[in-house]
């Protein structure tokens, strides 16, 4: 491939990706499905959201970071700064500070501390039925 193909193909990946943001963000969310005890599913545009549920239970740094979380999916944005993206396999992206508590690196953790069941693969399998139609939004 040469370098003027290669521009015109990451120049079309952006566009797309611009897109795709432009659509999530103008999008109203719609409820689709609990996913264990630990997630919602909701879909909002094109893409599938999976949002952790807020448990009367957990101590209330990890309901801080649970409510920061579920504003990120359904807003893109948070207080941290928040960056959203594309990903170059489609996969609508949400990367918090380092230092915010909805973090995955720091809210997995805490989560996992409290209790919670993040089991990820469930999402996964929600995702692949909802891809294939079985459910909707």
């Amino acid at each position: 491939m040469n370098g003027r193909k290669a521009k015109q193909q990451k120049r079309a990946l952006r566009t797309r990706n611009e897109r795709l943001l432009a659509r999530l963000r103008a999008a109203e969310a719609v409820y689709v499905a609990p996913v264990g005890e630990a997630f919602e599913a909701w879909q909002k545009g094109p893409a599938l959201l999976f949002v952790p549920t807020l448990n009367e239970d957990y101590p209330p740094e990890l309901k801080e970071a649970v409510a920061l979380r579920r504003q990120a999916a359904f807003t893109g944005a948070c207080p941290c700064g928040l960056t959203t993206r594309i990903s170059q396999a489609g996969e609508y992206d949400l990367a918090h500070k380092v230092t915010c508590p909805a973090d995955t690196l720091r809210f997995d953790p805490m989560a996992a501390a409290a209790g919670a069941a993040l089991d990820y693969r469930e999402c996964v399998d929600v995702f692949r039925r909802w891809k294939a139609g079985a459910l909707s939004g």
